[in-house]
């Protein structure tokens, strides 16, 4: 039976520390610590998060009689310069910039069938520009997650809005598929990346027993554009053309990209700690950090370096390879992966099938059946954030008590696979329901209400999944935030182009019905997999420290 509070593992194998839960350990403030890709040292501004970011522990091996009272030290840092509202304004810009790109491709589904006729094609061949879009969403993060974490997250933030909006300026006048096919991969891979990046942004201002709420709120506003990206295309697209559809990209992101530039912030805590240092490079600082007000409120004239995280980390782009390859980060994100898939064909599966027999709704009224899908995953996303928050603190808290009251060793250490994973689980089985009974609502024709149910409860799903992964993977690997939650983007994306790309022939084979039945299986088998990372998660890791810190002796 799974225990939500603890995770007894033998003390022998306890005592080596492991870096990339440096945000749990406090028994390593004092010591040189290996990490598993070769980084070094634990950082003040990691101890601050632990010891004095929230009344509720947030350390498991941090004695609670030991914890340090915020509001009586003054002389201690805190953890970031931004308070609630601001940094609301900072999920506010993050949605801003993010949302560009979950709506790059559903706002481009209403117009496949001008695309056919405009350039004489064939559906499957129209298909392949919306593979190569879902392809390089999965791909891209994973190299530029890497340079969010090395230069900054701002710079790469807006280079892949001004790549994006180049590339939809070239696309609206576009008279060649080849070029079509071209610059739809350009323009995901610079707008992709910065899903991936904005979850690394919230994990610099947020501590632990908040974060789900901040990582909840911005992907679920940011993923809004895959619901209603379809609703916006079918509007431009029945009143103008397809073209229509990339100038409102190129307009809508160019203004966000505008704003962004004037007032986003860099957040990368080895350049900026806790916001009160002035970044070293121009292109890391706004120009709104001029204004006095703001240099006051930032204490920019009396910058605490003590904030500063001293944990650098290096140019590898192929990081994000070498977490996933940990069995506790693959295990434990595909389940999430096949759902997100599922949610994907689920919305293309809304526009093609509404369209025919026995519905028959023209463009504008399916881009009205695509609400209920994205009010389900809105939220889902704001619920799964606050749930989340809860529970941890809850199970941290119980966690502690089981400790100072001598029910578990000393030097047991919390598990954060278990906290941040359980709370997904009721979803998960709920939107193993909710897509089968949406394939065959619409393989058999029932009333519309069925399918617009199902799509606003497997929303709901999806989103919920979506939020817990990447809270987690930011818990995980706090100094390489970016790069971790690429690998989230990378199994979700790359599950989505796959099963689109295979989708029609699918479909004939096994019926819509069958397909989202064979895929729900899928994801119903993975669930059950998701057990074994919150059992045996933390043990892989220490073990994998084990083994870092004996190699790095010798």
């Amino acid at each position: 039976m799974i225990n939500s509070d603890t995770d007894s593992l033998p003390m022998s194998e306890e005592k080596p520390a492991n870096l990339e839960r440096a945000g749990e350990e406090s028994d390593a403030l004092k010591k040189h610590k290996t990490l598993e890709d070769g980084q070094s040292t634990i950082s003040h501004v990691a101890t601050h998060e632990i010891r004095c970011s929230t009344p509720d522990i947030d350390d498991s091996n941090y004695s609670g009689s030991e914890v340090c009272d915020c509001d009586k030290e003054s002389h201690e840092t805190p953890y970031t310069m931004l308070n609630d509202t601001q940094k609301w304004i900072m999920v506010a810009l993050l949605t801003s910039a993010g949302f560009w790109s979950s709506l790059g491709s559903p706002i481009y589904y209403p117009a496949l069938k001008q695309l056919e006729k405009v350039f004489t094609i064939d559906e499957e061949m129209v298909n392949i520009t919306v593979v190569v879009y879902l392809i390089f969403q999965g791909v891209a993060p994973t190299i530029s997650g890497g340079l969010a974490d090395v230069y900054g997250r701002r710079p790469v933030i807006l280079m892949g809005m001004l790549i994006y909006v180049v590339a939809s300026i070239g696309l609206a006048c576009s008279h060649s598929y080849g070029v079509i096919v071209f610059l739809r991969c350009l323009q995901s891979a610079g707008i992709s990346p910065i899903i991936a990046i904005n979850s690394g942004v919230v994990g610099d201002f947020t501590i632990k027993a908040e974060r789900g709420t901040y990582v909840g709120a911005v992907s679920g506003f940011t993923l809004m554009g895959q619901a209603f990206g379809s609703l916006i295309g079918a509007a431009l697209t029945a009143a103008y053309d397809w073209r229509a559809i990339f100038w409102f990209l190129t307009i809508g992101c160019g203004v966000c990209m505008l704003i962004n530039f004037l007032v986003l912030p860099e957040t990368k805590r080895t350049l900026v700690g806790n916001l009160s240092v002035r970044p070293q490079r121009i292109i890391n600082r706004a120009p709104i950090l001029a204004i006095p007000a703001v240099k006051r409120k930032l204490n920019l004239d009396k910058p605490d370096y003590s904030s500063l995280d001293r944990n650098k980390v290096k140019i590898d782009l192929i990081s994000a390879l070498k977490i996933l390859a940990h069995p506790e980060i693959t295990l434990s994100l595909l389940p999430a992966g096949l759902q997100f898939a599922l949610w994907t064909l689920t919305l293309t599966s809304i526009s093609s099938q509404l369209s025919a027999a026995p519905y028959n709704y023209k463009l504008t009224i399916i881009g009205v059946c695509y609400l209920p899908a994205g009010i389900g995953g809105l939220i889902g996303s704001f619920i799964t954030g606050k749930v989340i928050d809860v529970y941890y603190r809850r199970v941290l808290r119980r966690f502690q008590e089981k400790k100072d009251q001598g029910l578990l060793p000393a030097d047991a250490k919390f598990n954060t696979l278990r906290a941040r994973l359980y709370t997904s689980i009721p979803q998960n089985f709920l939107s193993v329901v909710a897509f089968t009974l949406f394939g065959w609502s619409v393989d058999r024709g029932w009333h519309v209400s069925a399918p617009l149910i199902t799509s606003c409860v497997g929303s709901f799903c999806a989103m919920s999944t979506l939020s817990s992964s990447s809270t987690l993977l930011v818990d995980l690997y706090p100094n390489k935030s970016s790069t971790a939650t690429s690998c989230y983007n990378f199994i979700r994306c790359s599950l989505s182009a796959i099963f689109m790309a295979c989708f029609a022939r699918m479909n004939q084979s096994l019926t819509i019905g069958g397909t989202f039945t064979l895929i729900s299986g899928f994801v119903f088998i993975g669930n059950f997999v998701t057990f074994i990372p919150m059992i045996y998660g933390m043990r892989w890791r220490e073990r994998r420290a084990m083994k870092a810190e004996r190699n790095a002796i010798i």
